[in-house]
């Protein structure tokens, strides 16, 4: 009775999203995994400009779950379309063009993923040695600024990770560029407002 072109657009989505053999089954049949990826398809299925997608991926596994963004990266740069998200999940906001933070229902902080974590945190280093009193002096005589008591995290400020590098002699049992995240910005903003 399905149109033979809704068929298999129902089909493509139902693969993407690994239900291609439950779709047609039973809703009774179906787990709330399935369910949640059923509402999903449903969604997507006549191709809005708007997408309104709240917490998308509850209840997905680790593969529906990439598959669903990779799906929805080529929605937006093909069709253009806009998807407003509601996420707890802040690595999957990583790519939005701007982002919201609420707070017990205020806005604390608007901008993109990039200005959000640029206004609150730096990257840095991440460094240890068998030697800590050793690194740690070699740290301060460099004028790096330093936290932790080791590892230790020593801020950029301007120094490139290599300069920082370059300019140790203290063999080095660990090195990490830590880049901020969106959940770190998210933790920073949410800390202070509750104070």
């Amino acid at each position: 009775m399905m149109p033979l072109e809704y068929r298999r657009q129902v089909t493509d989505l139902a693969s993407l999203l690994g239900l291609e053999e439950e779709i047609f089954k039973p809703l009774k049949k179906m787990s709330g995994g399935m369910m949640r990826k059923l509402e999903i398809i449903r969604g997507l299925m006549h191709r809005p400009k708007v997408l309104f997608l709240d917490e998308p991926t509850a209840g997905l596994d680790a593969a529906s779950r990439r598959n669903l963004w990779d799906y929805l990266r080529e929605v937006r740069a093909k069709s253009e379309t806009t998807v407003f998200l509601t996420t707890h999940y802040l690595d999957e906001a990583e790519e939005a063009g701007r982002i919201c933070i609420l707070d017990k229902g205020r806005v604390v902080k608007l901008g993109t993923p990039d200005e959000i974590k640029a206004d609150l945190l730096q990257e840095y280093l991440v460094v240890d040695a068998a030697d800590r009193s050793a690194l740690c002096r070699e740290l301060e005589h460099r004028g790096y600024q330093v936290r932790e008591s080791g590892p230790f995290h020593v801020l950029l400020e301007g120094h490139s990770a290599q300069d920082v590098i370059r300019s140790l002699d203290t063999d080095l049992t660990l090195l990490r560029i830590h880049s901020p995240s969106l959940e770190d910005a998210y933790l920073r903003i949410v800390g202070t407002e509750m104070e």
